[in-house]
């Protein structure tokens, strides 16, 4: 009986390790680490069209891949035309043309660089544009020689001695060039502005004009040559018309009562005046 039992407990052994290694053969042919192959997707043919498929829109002209940004279109929404009012220059046209122009200025006169004695009084200019900011001019000028406070004190308290000149009138031929043109704000209004410069020269007829020279008691004393050097601003009102301010500077070489010898005088002379430009409106307006 105790053999039998071994021998049935030996065949039960045999028979579960024979099992075990057919289990174990089975399981090494299969490949659990991989996924399975995905089944690719094939475009149809060229030649077939998938109907069922919805059209997808044409891109606009101008459009962009990037939906933040946006269209550019070929031309406005609304379309109109352009007239000469909608547009605006970047430099507007001047309010008045000179060129081909005359222009009359009267104007008052005061020298402000004598602190002994005050001259006052007017002139008449005449002036030719033959380009817009060029002119050929003539001015007359009259004036009066006044003594100040501080003469009299001088004179009398200082016991002092004054040569002055006394000039009575000049006429003068200048040359003016205007290199500024603009416009500034003055109280809620917009001037425009023409700037010059000029030059030029003529003869100044003083007190002691006329008078015997000593040199030679028989000849009198000649006019005196003067030249101008000056400056100025117009305020344009209208096409024809504008205020101007400037600063002449007159030279010119007088013997003062009193004393024998030549003495350089400078006369600084402001003016304040009226423009009047002929023809009243300028001919060149439409070569702008």
């Amino acid at each position: 009986m105790a053999v039998q039992k071994y021998l049935v407990a030996a065949s039960v052994m045999l028979l579960a390790l024979s099992s075990g290694r057919a289990l174990a053969q089975g399981f090494e042919g299969l490949d659990l680490t991989d996924d399975p192959k995905k089944e690719e997707k094939k475009d149809p043919p060229k030649d077939e069209l998938d109907l069922t498929a919805p059209e997808k829109p044409a891109k606009p002209t101008g459009a962009s891949d990037d939906p933040r940004k946006p269209l550019k279109a070929d031309r406005p929404a609304v379309e109109r035309d352009v007239t000469q009012d909608d547009r605006v220059k970047s430099v507007q046209r001047k309010l008045y043309i000179k060129r081909g122009r005359f222009e009359l200025a009267p104007a008052a006169i005061i020298n402000v660089n004598d602190p002994y004695y005050t001259r006052v009084g007017g002139q008449i200019r005449l002036a030719f544009y033959p380009a817009d900011t060029l002119a050929i001019a003539l001015r007359f000028a009259l004036m009066q020689t006044l003594p100040s406070d501080d003469v009299r004190q001088a004179t009398r308290t200082l016991q002092s001695r004054i040569f002055f000149s006394v000039p009575y009138w000049n006429a003068m031929a200048d040359v003016e060039w205007s290199p500024l043109y603009g416009k500034v704000s003055f109280l809620n209004s917009i001037l425009h502005i023409d700037g010059y410069l000029l030059g030029g020269g003529g003869v100044v007829f003083t007190e002691r004009t006329g008078t015997p020279d000593p040199a030679n008691m028989d000849l009198p004393r000649p006019i005196a040559p003067g030249f101008d050097l000056g400056l100025g601003l117009r305020f344009v009102a209208k096409d024809f018309v504008s205020v101007n301010v400037g600063l002449v500077n007159t030279t010119y070489v007088d013997t003062p009562r009193g004393t024998t010898k030549g003495v350089t005088q400078n006369l600084m002379m402001l003016t304040v005046g009226i423009s009047l430009f002929m023809p009243f409106k300028s001919t060149y307006r439409e070569a702008e």
